[in-house]
């Protein structure tokens, strides 16, 4: 029992990225400069996000409030507010239409206190697999320190696999982070929210294919592969089904 319980967060991410792949097609492998981001994604508002609206001139009228599961919010006045999908400048707009007629000087501002959607995933053999929020910009070596850094006995650190959702798609390219662990000059890749660093055990010739054999058609018969004990610095990755894992 108490190894089983060791093993839940493990599954549990691999089973959150099952949840976002699987519904989407595969596209053809992309060259880590072409998903490079040109700039700082835009922020979105959505469920789970906390705003502070503050009114400049009708104080009393100022909320704190998390935005609901059907990503709205209520304010004084007006009612409820469609937050999902709009950016802070974009609410703030709106909001100031919405108080022309209610207020002598509607000026509003809109303070994002937290995102719940500003989170990257990483797994594979990586000491502590997991979700983590991602406040400022984050490249993927980073990103990997921050599980724990790379599980050496396996890790294939010259093929590190991004896998990213853009409308509506999904997209793979591969990383070399060889030359930046021995200390060469090395281009950071940063990720942008959502997307996914996988650090498979061995090299991955064509990561669309991979994506779609070992994620896309393993989804309803999923292989584990685990080392002991997960708890305290294991690893999960993805295996054929037909294969069989003993504890060492």
């Amino acid at each position: 029992m108490s190894l089983l319980r060791k093993w839940i967060p493990a599954i549990g991410l691999l089973l959150f990225c099952f949840s976002l792949l699987a519904c989407q097609t595969v596209q053809p492998a992309k060259t880590p400069l072409e998903m490079t981001p040109v700039s700082e994604p835009a922020v979105i508002l959505g469920p789970g996000d906390v705003l502070d609206i503050k009114f400049f001139y009708a104080p009393e009228l100022n909320e704190n409030q998390a935005v609901r599961p059907d990503g709205k919010i209520t304010l004084q006045l007006i009612g409820e507010v469609g937050v999902k999908g709009k950016t802070p400048e974009e609410l703030r707009k709106e909001l100031v239409t919405a108080y022309t007629g209610q207020l002598r000087n509607p000026e509003v501002a809109v303070i994002v206190r937290s995102l719940s959607n500003r989170k990257i995933y990483v797994g594979g053999d990586v000491i502590r697999p997991g979700v983590f929020d991602m406040p400022a910009p984050i490249s993927a070596l980073e990103a990997i320190m921050q599980a724990g850094g790379f599980d050496y006995r396996r890790a294939e650190v010259s093929n590190v696999v991004i896998i990213r959702h853009l409308d509506g798609k999904r997209y793979g390219c591969a990383l070399d982070l060889t030359p930046a662990l021995s200390g060469k000059e090395f281009k950071p890749f940063f990720l942008v929210p959502q997307d996914i660093v996988y650090v498979p055990r061995t090299k991955i010739s064509q990561v669309g294919l991979w994506i779609d054999q070992y994620i896309n058609q393993l989804v309803p018969r999923v292989g584990l592969a685990m080392s002991w004990p997960l708890g305290t610095g294991g690893s999960i990755g993805v295996i054929p089904p037909t294969t069989v894992i003993s504890p060492p």
